[in-house]
């Protein structure tokens, strides 16, 4: 850590810190550090910092601050540490954030009520326990979650990931099956027929149980393996299996299901042997859901989008809608349409899960555990980012695993962050999790008073809304060209996270391609490129101008290490909460010379730190890039379209000597 000096004006601190990732073939050569000669600074009153990796520290504390500021105990500040709660609720600013919070809490319940009954599906459970879940889980996390942003609650991977574990452990007792004395314990793998909502409470608590250890041992860095390309190749399998089961209530026809190596490839030989008893009418209802829901996101959302931040509730207009031609129609009765059919009233008796069968489930409960985590962190740095804030990684492993040991003791299943609530969260204006205590009373409101009503929903009617919320995953097959040009190595990773989870299964495939992703990285080193280049230095080092930051980053840059990358980066900028630089005319300088190649993660995350850079008011530069990572930067339009060439030089000595020209004019 790196202390403030506070006082009328901001301090400046002359440092050199090095950051080295070594590889055999690079080698480092520390800069001296000289005072320099004052070449461009004739008229101005500014003071500059050399650094390598900066250490600049802005004084952002005004002297009211200070005197009002009050000591606080070792106590509450390890309570304000593992509840943060208690350090942004007295703090919180009601004229204005409250608004938004309201607004964001009351649009995201709006949304919690279709997508939870429409997962419990995916996990095998009725429809009213995905509300259950997602309004315990999201409740207990207010507490003691970082991320202001996020949406706990189920979502379309975890639900699949809990089916797929039910289903082989805790199957459906046989129609036949009419008192248990006709049950045979060795048909079930746990040795006796389990209560879907006890097989899966019980697996809620064994994921928090993961996810609070894995916080003690520290293991949020882990997820820095789940690159973005293996989570989107991931996802994009994982969309294939969750389509694949919603498919069956689209036709209207009762279909076995598979699990283990080849289980899609059955699901649709099944399928096609059933086109013969479709039901026609749920067909008919599915498509008009998906029509309904697709073209609305497409084309009424943009409308409304530019009076509103605020998107309509299709999913919830939907819902309703269904429930209304179901009840004229009668279409449980008339046609056979399968409906929700049944939802109690009120919350169940609180209970402890079962223990005895755990063991079994852990190779289940650390894959979930992971992906749920997963979600949670990658959603909550992102909306962190951009709203100039830090989450805390270990945090959020004890946040989201407390949240899921503690609902456990309610038939829940394991939950996450939605990508799609959660975004609807942030353009609603949310503030703070505050906004969780709305959305969690109308969800409450659903549960005690409204449930009953929606039990002539078709079930046919959570299908589409499962559906259509996949495109976005399925969309992402549109990345392969651009990953291909970047680097073969992450098209790679994205074919075979996406193959292996679509042949096998949901869990299987997230092990294969982790460990495929691992084997890339010793790939990356085995083969190293070779240049004859050597960049001379055209200016003497003592003529650096005081006031240029030199950062140096020495080793291929990739998505294990680019966290780190964009971490220290942010800190030399040195952002304050208001996204404005305390000196104007700051200087950074990157080092390009060791990034002997990037990955998309590390082509990212070159853009997203030089637009980090502008929006501060700070210059930044990027010197010596071999010619082989150049090309991949310019024939990148995501990069090239952002980043203008005036940005790169040749060499370091190249950029100081422009900057004095630039200067002495």
């Amino acid at each position: 850590m790196i202390g403030c000096s506070c006082s009328n004006t901001p301090t400046k601190k002359r440092r050199i810190i090095k950051l080295s990732f070594e590889s055999p073939q690079h080698s480092h050569n520390s800069f001296n550090k000289n005072e320099g000669v004052d070449l461009f600074l004739k008229n101005r009153t500014k003071t500059f910092s050399i650094f390598v990796l900066s250490v600049y520290q802005p004084c952002t504390t005004s002297d009211k601050e200070v005197v009002e500021k009050k000591p606080t105990s070792l106590i509450r500040q390890k309570l304000q540490q593992y509840i943060p709660i208690l350090e942004w609720l007295p703090n919180y600013k009601w004229k204005e954030h409250f608004h938004g919070d309201v607004i964001a809490g009351l649009t995201v319940g709006i949304m919690h009520v279709p997508q939870g009954m429409a997962y419990a599906s995916l996990a095998g459970v009725p429809p009213v326990y995905g509300m259950y879940s997602s309004f315990f889980a999201s409740s207990i996390y207010m507490f003691f979650g970082t991320a202001r942003h996020i949406s706990i609650g189920v979502f379309a991977v975890a639900s699949m990931m809990v089916g797929a574990a039910r289903l082989r452990l805790a199957p459906d007792l046989p129609l036949s099956a009419s008192n248990a004395s006709s049950v045979n314990p060795a048909d079930y793998p746990l040795g006796e027929p389990i209560d879907p909502l006890i097989f899966t409470s019980a697996l809620t608590l064994l994921v928090g149980v993961v996810q609070v250890i894995m916080g003690v041992l520290r293991l949020g860095f882990l997820t820095t393996y789940l690159s973005d390309t293996l989570v989107s190749g991931f996802t994009t399998g994982a969309a294939v299996h969750v389509f694949t089961s919603q498919l069956n209530k689209v036709l209207g026809v009762k279909l076995p299901r598979h699990e283990g190596i080849g289980m899609i490839v059955r699901m649709y030989r099944d399928m096609i042997l059933s086109l013969g008893s479709v039901n026609f009418v749920a067909l008919g209802i599915s498509i008009f859901g998906i029509l309904f829901l697709d073209l609305g996101r497409t084309f009424i959302n943009p409308m409304v989008k530019k009076f509103s931040p605020i998107p309509p509730p299709l999913e919830l207009i939907l819902v309703i809608l269904g429930v209304i031609i179901s009840q004229i129609f009668n279409l449980h009765d008339s046609y056979d349409i399968k409906t929700v059919y049944n939802i109690p009233r009120g919350f169940p008796s609180p209970s402890i899960p079962r223990l005895d069968f755990l063991p079994a489930l852990i190779s289940d409960a650390v894959p979930i555990a992971v992906v749920c985590y997963m979600f949670v962190m990658s959603m909550g740095k992102l909306f962190a980012k951009k709203h100039k804030y830090k989450t805390d990684a270990t945090q959020e492993l004890y946040a989201i695993g407390i949240a899921s040991a503690l609902s456990s003791f309610f038939p829940v299943y394991p939950v996450g962050a939605s990508l799609s609530r959660s975004s609807v969260c942030e353009m609603s204006g949310a503030n703070t999790q505050l906004y969780t205590v709305f959305s969690s009373l109308l969800l409450l409101t659903v549960i005690l008073l409204l449930g009953p009503f929606l039990e002539p929903l078709p079930m046919c009617i959570l299908a589409c809304i499962v559906i259509v919320s996949l495109k976005s995953l399925f969309m992402q097959v549109k990345e392969l060209p651009r990953l291909y040009k970047i680097s073969k190595y992450d098209c790679a990773i994205w074919l075979v996270a996406c193959l292996s989870t679509v042949l096998t299964d949901v869990t299987t495939g997230l092990v294969i391609s982790l460990v495929f992703a691992l084997f890339t990285l010793v790939l990356r080193q085995q083969w190293p490129t070779f240049s004859n280049e050597v960049l001379h230095d055209e200016t003497p080092r003592q003529h650096i101008p005081e006031g240029v930051e030199i950062v140096r980053f020495g080793g291929a840059l990739h998505f294990a290490n680019v966290t780190l990358f964009l971490d220290k980066m942010s800190e030399s900028i040195g952002r304050v909460p208001e996204g404005e630089s305390l000196i104007e005319g700051r200087t950074i300088i990157l080092d390009g010379s060791p990034i002997a190649n990037v990955d998309t993660m590390g082509v990212d995350a070159l853009r997203d730190v030089f637009n980090d850079s502008k929006k501060s008011g700070v210059q930044l530069f990027y010197c010596g890039l071999p010619e082989d990572v150049l090309s991949v930067l310019r024939n990148d339009e995501n990069f090239s379209s952002v980043v203008p060439s005036s940005t790169f030089f040749s060499s370091i000595d190249q950029c100081l000597l422009s900057l004095s020209q630039q200067q002495s004019v």
